[in-house]
């Protein structure tokens, strides 16, 4: 309860307006509906698996029944000649408490014990993954959002510049050293960037729409997401064989693999128990009325009990079990080749999360150099409208080029940390 209440206090104290990743991801891994889900699905593991060593318990059993009886008749000469009728009371009842518990089931019941252990230790590797899926979720739309809010920066940047120069165009225009067409020009690109921004800003609320649902939070609060210091330091070098064995330690799926060669490795020795002898104990104790010991029965009620050990050899199993067996050894294998499939999945997916952020990083490189050009290019341009050299066109085509490498080069920044988080994702370390 404490640290429920915690945990309440400490998500009642979140900013809703302006919440960071990490505040998020925590918020999502208490309030996802996912995640719950699979809470409950491990707790029903767990009840399996205490279901089933309840099997070596005693079962016990109080019996009663009430009957109204008929005359016996007995043939002495065989059911063609007369028979002797024999009058019993007129009705019958008894109370028997019955018990038994099984001694030796060809070690049954330990290996389906031993399977619903191993079913839960499944559970909560789904679980895990579960979780790290939805932290990946939560972090690629943080960065989506941290995308469109740097769209919208440099957007409000170029409207401000384009509002600079329809000023300039105006005064131009004044002096007749320009049409009214070129004004129009400048207006019209205005114009285009404010539809753009208001573009951005629509996707950029649907976007914190989207991971309000996913944090489960209700739909009257305001929510708004803080993307500052999202981006982080990318540029380590990373060792493709070491990564692979972290990714290999950690992967979820795999140790789920392998666990499920355990369970089919488990199916094959409970299908071998199935010709092994059954023994259990038991016994039974109780009044009855008549007594059908005697004959004819006698209007007595009796008391009887017994106790013993019953032994249960299936023969037949011996040569309906071969083909269970074989069964079972075929899952054996697949389920082996299954682990072989997943390991060189893994080594793929390293590899090719690797060389995706390497070269993220060359991009970025190249992306840096182009906006130098552009800018450049455009400073040239605009003075040269400036003093009348070039025409609105050329103005708008390098304004328009230097807008389109800045926004490559975001583009490829926030890739760049998008790629980083998948390989962290790869390697189990989200």
């Amino acid at each position: 309860m404490i640290l429920l209440g915690s945990r309440t206090f400490a998500q009642s104290t979140l900013n809703f307006e302006h919440m960071k990743l990490q505040d998020a991801i925590d918020v999502a891994l208490q309030q996802n509906i996912k995640l719950k889900v699979q809470s409950l699905q491990i707790g029903i593991s767990k009840l399996k698996a205490e279901d089933i060593k309840n099997e070596k318990l005693p079962d016990i059993e109080f019996v009663s029944a009430f009957q109204v009886l008929d005359n016996l008749r007995q043939y002495e000469n065989g059911i063609l000649h007369p028979s002797t009728s024999y009058e019993t009371p007129r009705v019958k009842y008894n109370f028997t408490l019955e018990a038994s518990i099984p001694i030796y089931t060809g070690g049954k019941l330990k290996f389906e014990d031993e399977k619903a252990e191993l079913e839960t230790e499944i559970q909560a590797l789904k679980t895990q993954k579960e979780i790290r899926e939805v932290k990946m979720q939560v972090i690629t739309a943080y960065l989506q959002g941290l995308h469109l809010k740097e769209q919208q920066k440099l957007i409000h940047d170029k409207m401000c510049e384009d509002t600079l120069v329809i000023a300039q165009s105006e005064k131009l225009r004044k002096n007749g050293l320009v049409t009214n067409n070129d004004v129009l020009r400048t207006k019209l690109l205005l114009s285009n960037h404010q539809m753009a921004y208001s573009d951005l800003d629509k996707d950029l609320a649907i976007l914190e729409h989207q991971i309000k649902t996913l944090l489960s939070l209700p739909e009257e609060s305001e929510f708004h997401i803080n993307t500052d210091d999202l981006i982080t330091e990318t540029n380590k070098i990373f060792v493709l064989e070491d990564l692979i064995a972290t990714a290999n330690e950690n992967s979820e799926v795999l140790k789920m693999l392998e666990k499920d060669v355990e369970l089919k490795e488990l199916d094959k020795k409970i299908t071998k128990s199935n010709v092994l002898p059954k023994v259990s104990a038991g016994g039974e104790y109780g009044y009855n009325y008549p007594n059908f010991m005697f004959f004819p029965p006698v209007e007595h009620l009796y008391r009887f009990g017994a106790i013993g050990v019953n032994l249960k050899m299936p023969l037949s199993n011996f040569y309906k079990n071969k083909v269970k067996m074989k069964m079972a050894n075929e899952q054996i294998k697949i389920a082996q080749l299954e682990v072989e499939e997943k390991e060189e999945n893994i080594r793929h997916d390293v590899f090719a999360a690797q060389k995706k952020l390497e070269e993220a990083n060359k991009k970025i490189v190249i992306a840096n150099q182009a906006i130098e050009q552009a800018k450049e290019n455009y400073r040239i341009v605009r003075l040269k409208y400036s003093n009348q050299l070039s025409l609105i066109t050329e103005l708008i085509d390098a304004d328009n080029a230097y807008l389109e490498a800045q926004t490559h080069l975001i583009s490829l920044q926030i890739n760049k940390q998008l790629k980083y988080y998948q390989l962290q994702y790869v390697l189990g370390n989200i």
